[in-house]
């Protein structure tokens, strides 16, 4: 009696592991210009602005993400504008002074239908700035700070509006475990294996049932 109750809170207990942690809700990425942080890339003086090549974010980004450095000072205020070949602004957004240094967050408006983006400017308020993304020789592809071209480009991460949990999620993860698989493979593959693993479980409770009883 005593192995069958150890053995039911113990399945209990993993259900309730694996539920509340799908349950977490976290901001959902929509992409990103594929730049790291791994350095402070760019030195932005009080004033100043740092323009560099992109392109255009993706359609469902609501806010944009930068590594920030203040020195110590608040964050300044903040103006990020995404401007097509003829200096159309097709998104923009903007974020008010104060704040810790560190990730920072803009929201994100488009101001166009249509339009694609090839550049896009952070105008800085009355603080010095240093932005995280990868370093680089200076050449007509890299950054520009005040329109003098510096070396390295500044990461920018695309954030989904709102959150999502993983129980949300599921259909995309559902349809992404399935890719880059043998052809047989499809969107049923984590249903699935899902399946067969509760399976294993059921059948190793089983076996551990009848050896202890």
């Amino acid at each position: 009696m005593r192995v069958r109750v150890v053995l039911a809170v113990a399945l209990l207990t993993a259900l309730g592991a694996v539920a509340l942690d799908m349950s977490g809700s976290a901001p959902r990425t929509a992409g990103s210009n594929h730049i790291s942080t791994p350095v402070l890339a760019a030195t932005v003086p009080a004033y100043g602005e740092m323009c560099e090549p992109v392109v255009s974010p993706p359609s469902d980004a609501a806010r944009v993400q930068l590594l920030l450095a203040s020195f110590g000072a608040p964050v300044p205020a903040l103006q990020l504008r995404y401007m097509d070949a003829s200096g159309g602004v097709i998104a923009q957004g903007r974020r008010a002074a104060g704040g810790a240094e560190g990730f920072v967050t803009l929201p994100l408006r488009k101001t166009r239908a249509r339009g694609v983006a090839t550049r896009v400017c952070l105008g800085v308020g009355s603080t010095k700035i240093a932005l995280g993304g990868e370093g680089g020789p200076a050449s007509a592809n890299s950054e520009m700070v005040n329109g003098v071209p510096q070396g390295g480009l500044v990461s920018l991460l695309y954030l989904r509006s709102g959150s999502e949990s993983w129980w949300q999620l599921l259909p995309t993860l559902t349809h992404r475990f399935g890719l880059g698989k043998a052809p047989l493979f499809g969107d049923w593959t984590l249903p699935v294996f899902a399946l067969a693993l509760a399976g294993v479980w059921f059948g190793a409770a089983r076996l551990l049932l009848r050896e202890l009883t």
